[in-house]
């Protein structure tokens, strides 16, 4: 008997977790963090225990697997963005058990959560034996982080895909094409579960080279010989920022990425040699401690280009330190600034964003907004990958009811019949199969 537990993301876009219990054994897919909560209590200056994010529901409340405790022989790590991964740092303590992870994710959590569970390193397409009956398999996909992958769980009753965060990208900046060589290989599929976050969303998701063009067609037409330049996009976007750095170069500037989360991931993908920035541009952790420096920087904008932390609005980022005037750092009349990201749809993130837009405005600067792709593949994205896996069974995940909703739709105009082998569930709940 197969048990689907939906420990978190499959009511919000964030906070995923699922376990799936295999008789005797069960294994941990992925423990992050709803970002919209955590945002607001990193706000409130609150001291994060585990205890307080449950409460304020910012992590996966697990009480529905508390029983099959002793069963968990592994928790496995998708990638590295934080709502797949920020909350092992508080979660994973709690279990008697290995993380299973890639390179590049394994030196993020070994970066940021200082926790005492083994983890093992395995190679993006390569296998890991969890135990005589399971064995797991990261196949690449294109994403906006490095070593992003779909998990196969290969089980006596046949193979699980986890496929959350997943694009097909023929045009990747950084890395490899999604492996659809693999993807068709499967045979016995008896479960996807899928990402709902652009399931709403008609048509394609464009390839990472788009985003390179915009940010070219923005940063070569411009006006802006005199002009200070700041740019912002996620800090684990590690392929955008790569874009940047190029283009930052072509133009004639220096980069410099200012911020603690941007210097963890860049630290993380260098210290696999995935990227070399640091040979290229100055990397500031703590814009606090290098106001010296800043204030020099400040006096000859025109001659930088400022990638900084800070495209969600969050309060203590460095974009709204630097438009709070609390930086030596400042923004100036017919500054850019430019968004490369969009604004992850939770009400915290949005008012912080519309909060943050006005200040820049109130300052003058020309703002360019939505410089960016998805990460996330759009309905047809996932109407190939269905074609492409032909499960016998999916769930939908990582959304609110309204996108996973999205999904199940699709899936019915594919042949698939809600209830009946197309399955949507809240948290807490399992799916027996």
């Amino acid at each position: 008997m197969l048990r689907i537990h939906g420990v978190g993301g499959y009511e919000e876009v964030g906070r995923n977790m699922t376990c799936i219990e295999i008789d005797d054994e069960a294994l941990i897919l992925d423990m992050g963090l709803y970002m919209d909560r955590f945002v607001a209590l990193q706000e409130k200056k609150i001291k994060m225990n585990r205890e307080i994010l449950l409460n304020e529901d910012a992590i996966p409340n697990d009480n529905v697997i508390k029983s099959i405790k002793k069963k968990i022989r592994a928790i496995v790590i998708s990638h590295a963005h934080l709502d797949h991964v920020g909350a092992v740092k508080w979660m994973a303590p709690n279990y008697e058990c290995p993380i299973v992870t890639t390179p590049y994710t394994a030196e993020y959590i070994k970066r940021t959560a200082r926790i005492k569970n083994k983890i093992i390193r395995v190679n993006v397409n390569s296998s890991y034996k969890i135990s005589k009956k399971l064995e797991i398999e990261f196949i690449n996909v294109t994403h906006s982080i490095p070593q992003s992958t779909m998990v196969r769980i290969s089980t006596p009753y046949g193979d699980i895909l986890y496929g959350l965060d997943y694009k097909n990208d023929n045009h990747p900046m950084l890395g490899r094409k999604t492996n659809i060589k693999r993807l068709r290989e499967l045979d016995n599929v008896i479960l996807l579960i899928a990402d709902s976050t652009n399931a709403d969303v008609e048509g394609k998701t464009f390839s990472e080279a788009i985003a390179r063009e915009m940010l070219k067609d923005i940063l070569f037409s411009l006006e802006m010989e005199e002009n200070g330049l700041f740019l912002t996009t996620f800090s684990s976007h590690i392929a955008r920022q790569k874009t940047m750095l190029k283009l930052i170069k072509d133009i004639g500037r220096e980069a410099v990425f200012i911020g603690r989360s941007l210097y963890d991931y860049i630290e993380s993908a260098e210290k696999l040699k995935l990227i070399d920035f640091s040979s290229h541009a100055k990397l500031i952790k703590n814009a606090r401690d290098a106001e010296k420096l800043l204030n020099e920087m400040n006096k000859k904008k025109n001659e930088y280009a400022f990638i900084v932390t800070g495209g969600m609005g969050e309060k203590d980022a460095i974009l709204s330190q630097i438009a709070n005037d609390e930086l030596a750092l400042k923004i100036s009349p017919q500054d850019i600034v430019i968004f490369s990201s969009a604004v992850i749809p939770t009400p915290t993130i949005q008012a912080n964003r519309k909060i943050l837009e006005q200040k820049l405005h109130r300052k003058k600067a020309r703002i360019f907004k939505d410089v960016h792709v998805s990460g996330h593949g759009s309905r047809e994205d996932l109407r190939d990958l269905i074609k492409i896996v032909s499960p016998q069974h999916i769930l939908a995940a990582h959304g609110d009811m309204n996108k996973c909703a999205s999904l199940a739709t699709l899936a019915n105009e594919m042949g698939y019949i809600l209830g009946k082998n197309v399955h949507l569930m809240q948290n807490g709940q399992t799916l027996k199969i």
